[in-house]
């Protein structure tokens, strides 16, 4: 009776220490990563009665006869089946679906493993657990690197020093906006904009710099300079006193401007007749007033010449003669009250003598006398006489007969706008003839330009009137340096920004007081002064003026044609050629104008916002703008300096006999001889299991299994207590025996 005391002894223990285990379970049933423990029973030591002995002959084999003296917990093991997980916002929270552990490390070496994966990252960049245990696995870059125990740190490199600087692409050419110094106080917005004198203001962290954008920078240091002109113009003061620079990549070979220019050259018109005019001009309240004898002849290639001879008398008959007087031409003797009329008449009279003659048929075609000038006057000085006061005598005397030939006629015009840049491309030139005497004029109409030319203009009236309706717009000054059958005029001068002055000649050789060489019309230097000379048909250069201005007189305007040697671009039309050409209104349009490189560039700035300016420093975690842990175990960080990071890996440990782990407190296990060593596995990988981010492994305790455990226990222990009271009872009869 004394043993089944014992055996209840063992059956009360045994259930006790379930019953320790069902609460300790029961105790983590919210614990994160927590495994459920399962025990198990066996019974113990049994004493034999009777050994067991085999048949015989005579008698059959016995049974051996045993009595139990119990039961004892037979083990007691972690139900390692996966759990569910709960989702969290913590960013290095993680939980391993699937086989293995994640690898912790105490201070003193120790290495534990666990499927509780709440981490942080500690000040200095450890990976560590809430107990402030390392965890394990790779630190740094992780390509190619296999599965580790090291312990997990985050290495981010200490900054340099930068400055703020922003980068656009302008015209297929990267611009870079920055500063001189590392500061942060330097990241700003930097704006350009258009202005007619270079400015800057600097207010909020906002700089504008205001400069003319439409100036053509032939070189960077002009570039540069605007700028630094505008900065200094306007007093500004950037943060750390740092200058603004600017960097161009790629800058092109050819960086210049070029001015835009045309010669045409095949404006062709037809004229049938040859003309010559008398002519003379007085000053009047609207400029001047014109008179002027016409004549002209119907035949082609005459080169005659026409003689008007004053009778010196207010009245009488008008006389032609012809190669009598004048010895190729003819003579016409005129008086004071003679008329047109009284001109043909006489000339009709005179070729009628010898219908066989071979004198040209020549007729006045116009005979005007304004009011402001006395008939008298007029006749003395058209005649070649001593003009009156205030008339000046343009075509007096002798006037040639310029024969049109061939009658097919080739125009040439040969011109540039003096402002470099590409704006003249679209440009539109359209001459018109105004009829008789007068002033030439120009206008513009958006982007067209007419010119109206009369019937004494010459190229430097052109380039007069042009000038004098740019209202001093540079780019719309245009110079022409040839009309064909133009005469070239007074040299055309104009007064530079430098307060130089720029006189341009026939051909478009030009000279300015600044420089003090002559130019062609490309603006090449000439080293050859005799090509000048042979162009105007002179000795020497005239020199300047006593205030630094070239002489304007003195050059001829035309090359003498009237022989027909000369080249024949070179003639000068008769008026009705003139009308003829310019009658037919000819357009042309200026070409291959370019704008510098640096002025498309400064044409198209905007705004540049500069960024990234620091002095250089330590980084923590805490300069990281985001960080993760992806599913094969990679930690990557998003630094707003470095980009992208790869910090490192955490790597997983697998068993061959996980039952065989020691638990050590804290949901941490412990390797043992059991459980053999580990090995250490990239997640997802060989067996191991995927790590599941911003996750945390929910404690596998099943309540229910555990409650229907806990009654089963209980119920145990019930009926071993009651072995150990039927045993006492049993002994309590037995001892009263004696009594």
């Amino acid at each position: 009776m004394v043993k089944s005391l014992f055996t209840g002894v063992t059956g009360l223990k045994s259930h006790q220490q379930r019953m320790d285990m069902i609460g300790n379970n029961i105790a983590n049933v919210n614990t994160i990563g927590f495994k459920t423990d399962v025990m198990t029973f066996a019974d113990v030591y049994y004493q034999t009665k009777r050994n067991p002995s085999a048949p015989t002959a005579t008698l059959g084999g016995i049974n051996p006869r045993q009595v139990g003296y119990g039961v004892k917990v037979s083990s007691v093991e972690a139900n390692l089946s996966q759990s569910g997980y709960n989702y969290t916002d913590n960013k290095t929270d993680i939980a391993l679906d699937g086989k293995g552990f994640f690898q912790l490390q105490d201070g003193a070496g120790n290495k534990y493993y666990t499927r509780a994966g709440h981490f942080k990252f500690d000040e200095a960049g450890y990976l560590v657990n809430d107990d402030g245990y390392h965890v394990l696995g790779v630190s740094g870059n992780t390509e190619g690197v296999p599965g580790s125990s090291d312990i997990i740190r985050a290495v981010i490199p200490q900054t340099d020093d930068h400055v703020s600087s922003a980068t656009k692409l302008v015209n297929g050419t990267n611009v870079t906006v920055s500063v001189t110094a590392p500061s942060e106080f330097t990241n700003m917005s930097v704006a350009f904009k258009h202005a007619d004198f270079p400015y800057a203001t600097y207010a909020n962290n906002i700089l504008t710099v205001f400069f003319n954008q439409e100036q053509q920078y032939d070189s960077r240091e002009e570039f540069d300079a605007e700028i630094q002109k505008a900065l200094k113009a306007g007093g500004v003061n950037l943060p750390d006193d740092v200058e603004l620079t600017m960097d161009f990549d790629p800058i092109p070979d050819d960086i210049t401007s070029a001015s835009a220019s045309n010669m045409v050259e095949d404006l062709k018109f037809t004229t049938t007749d040859s003309t010559c005019r008398f002519h003379i001009s007085k000053a009047s309240a609207t400029g001047k007033d014109n008179a002027y004898i016409d004549f002209s002849v119907q035949d082609n290639n005459v080169r005659d010449t026409v003689q008007l001879i004053y009778g010196n008398k207010s009245t009488g008959t008008v006389t032609v003669d012809y190669k009598t007087t004048n010895a190729d031409g003819f003579a016409i003797t005129i008086f004071d009250d003679t008329t047109a009329s009284d001109i043909n008449e006489a000339l009709k009279q005179f070729l009628a003598l010898d219908e066989n003659s071979q004198v040209p048929k020549l007729s006045c075609t116009a005979f005007t006398i304004p009011s402001n000038i006395t008939r008298k006057d007029a006749i003395t000085a058209l005649t070649g006489g001593t003009a009156a006061t205030g008339i000046t005598v343009d075509t007096a005397g002798t006037a040639k007969l310029y024969g049109a030939a061939p009658n097919d006629l080739t125009g040439k015009l040969d011109f540039g706008v003096k402002a470099a840049g590409e704006f003249a491309n679209n440009y539109r030139i359209q001459f018109a003839k105004k009829s008789g005497y007068g002033t030439t004029t120009a206008a513009w109409e958006e982007n067209t330009l007419t010119i109206n030319i009369c019937a004494d203009t010459t190229i430097a009236d052109v380039n007069d009137a042009i000038k004098k309706v740019s209202g001093g717009d540079e780019k719309k000054i245009i110079m022409f340096y040839d009309i064909n059958g133009l005469d070239y005029g007074a040299p055309t001068v104009v007064k530079e920004t430098d307060n130089t002055f720029t006189t341009t000649y026939a051909h478009g050789y030009s000279f300015n007081t600044g420089d003090g060489f002559w130019k062609d019309r490309n603006g090449n230097e000439v080293t050859n002064t005799q090509d000048i000379l042979d162009a105007f048909e002179i000795t020497a250069l005239p020199p300047t003026s006593d205030d630094g201005t070239p002489i304007t007189t003195g050059y001829p305007s035309k090359k003498d044609t009237t022989t027909g040697k000369a080249d024949p671009d070179r003639v000068v039309w008769n008026p009705a050629t003139r009308d003829k050409f310019f009658g037919g209104t000819p357009a042309i349009r200026p070409m291959d104008g370019k704008d510098a490189f640096f002025t498309e560039i400064a044409k198209t700035l905007d705004t540049f916002n500069l960024v990234d300016g620091r002095l250089g420093k330590e980084q923590t975690m805490d300069n990281f703008t985001d960080y993760m842990i992806s599913s094969d175990g990679t930690i990557v960080g998003l630094h707003p300096i470095y980009g992208t990071m790869i910090l490192g890996r955490v790597d997983i440990a697998t068993f061959d006999n996980p039952n065989g782990l020691e638990k050590v407190g804290g949901t941490n296990f412990r390797a043992t001889v059991a459980s053999g060593e580990a090995h250490i596995k990239k997640a997802g990988e060989e067996g191991a299991g995927a790590i599941v981010p911003n996750a945390l492994e929910m404690s596998n305790v099943d309540l229910a299994d555990e409650f229907t455990n806990m009654i089963t226990t209980q119920r145990g222990y019930q009926a071993n207590s009651r072995v150990i009271t039927v045993s006492d009872t049993m002994i309590e009869e037995l001892l009263s025996l004696k009594r």
